[in-house]
This record gives structure tokens, C-alpha cells and sequence, in this order.
């Protein structure tokens, strides 16, 4: 099996409703390694007691359900209502949650499988953590197109849907910040087309990357 001493780092984001799921589960088709941030701060906080105390001290006990398991419905709805809410819940989640995803980096890069690990996050920016990544890739859609996805998708309102999407850094910051950027405005077919094309740029400068060493 080939091995990959130097894969590319890349992280995939957006805004809600853009796609960067979507994107993200085409580049594991093409085997990469994907890694969800999302799903790490759920993990984390299932995983960490003294997180969970902290949680609760700020949102209250019904933010977890009798069995200790997260009712996220019920954390977004506390914690998206406001900046301040919002901002606390980033201080606890967001440092933990780094760590989380730096360590199951490392691990698929030291097991030399992957030329591309992916890391599926929406809060690149927000957060300040571009500067982990060798490129950013921005999944860029009208925000009509998006609040139609959500609604429709997830059984969120309108208005919650832009109370969500007001805490983020408009999706037009992003594009111009971005290394590469998918238009995620027409059919699956296009999207996965779009993706591919990055994702052969990608795979040739994974392979410079590794003629360097």
C-alpha cells in the first residue's frame, strides 16, 4: 500500500446550509481522511466530567437528558440566543475541542494512509485556527439557498436559522480569505464535479509536497 509522509492538511468550511458536509463526504469517497469538528465537541463533551459541570453552571441542567447525554437542541437554543451565550459556550468547547482535533490529525498523518486529511469545520475563522491548515477550501451558496436547506433539513425556523448564521463571519469574508472556493448553487452532480476539480489540484500539490522530502 502507498504510503504518505507529507500529506496536505486541509480544512473545508462555510456558513450553514452551505454544503461543506456534502463536500467533505465526497473527499472520503476519494479517500481522504475526514475528520468532523462538530462531532469532536460532542465527543468531548460526552468524554470530559469537569466540562460537563462547567456546562451546566452556565446553561443549566437540562442541557443534558436523565442518561447524561447532550440535548444539543436544547444547548443551541440557550447558547445561540445571544453573543454573550454564545461566546461562553465557545470558551469552554472551542479549546478542548482543538486539542481533540490536533491529536486525530496527528494520528492519520503518522499513519501514512492519507495524502489529504480533511478537517469538516464551520468556525475556521471564527475561531482563529486558519493558520493550522496548508489550505482552506470555502463552500460558498446564496443565503437563500441556505436558509431554504436548514429549514427544510433540520427543522429549524427561519428566524433561528439567522440567529445561527448572524454568530458566523459573512460567507462573503470567507471567500476572499479562502485558498480555494466551491459554488455550491446548482445539482449534486455540479457540487461533486467542483469538488473534484479541487481535489485534483489538491492531489497534485500533495505530490510536489512529497518530492520536496
Amino acid at each position: 500500500m502507498r504510503k504518505y509522509k507529507n500529506p496536505l492538511v486541509v480544512a473545508v468550511t462555510g456558513g450553514i446550509g452551505s454544503g461543506q458536509s456534502t463536500v467533505c463526504s465526497f473527499f472520503e469517497q476519494w479517500r481522504c481522511k475526514v475528520i468532523n469538528a462538530d462531532q469532536k465537541a460532542k465527543e468531548v463533551i460526552r468524554k470530559d466530567r469537569r466540562l460537563q459541570k462547567e456546562l451546566k453552571q452556565v446553561f443549566g441542567e437540562d442541557i443534558f437528558f436523565k442518561n447524561r447525554e447532550l440535548n444539543a437542541k436544547r444547548l443551541a437554543e440557550l447558547a445561540f440566543k445571544d453573543e454573550i451565550q454564545t461566546l461562553k459556550l465557545n470558551q469552554l468547547v472551542h479549546p478542548r475541542m482543538v486539542e481533540s482535533l490536533v491529536e486525530e490529525m496527528e494520528r492519520a498523518r503518522f499513519s501514512q494512509k492519507f495524502p489529504i486529511i480533511i478537517i469538516d469545520a464551520a468556525l475556521v475563522y471564527e475561531i482563529s485556527i486558519e493558520q493550522m491548515f496548508d489550505y482552506i477550501i470555502v463552500v460558498n451558496a446564496p443565503m437563500s439557498l441556505r436558509s431554504k436547506r436548514v429549514t427544510s433539513r433540520d427543522g429549524m425556523t427561519k428566524k433561528q436559522f439567522s440567529e445561527r448564521a448572524s454568530k458566523q463571519i459573512p460567507l462573503q469574508d470567507k471567500v476572499k480569505w479562502a485558498d480555494f472556493v466551491i459554488e455550491n448553487d446548482g445539482t449534486l452532480e455540479e457540487l461533486k464535479e467542483r469538488t473534484r476539480q479541487v481535489y485534483e489540484t489538491l492531489i497534485d500539490l500533495q505530490r510536489k509536497q512529497e518530492r520536496k522530502r
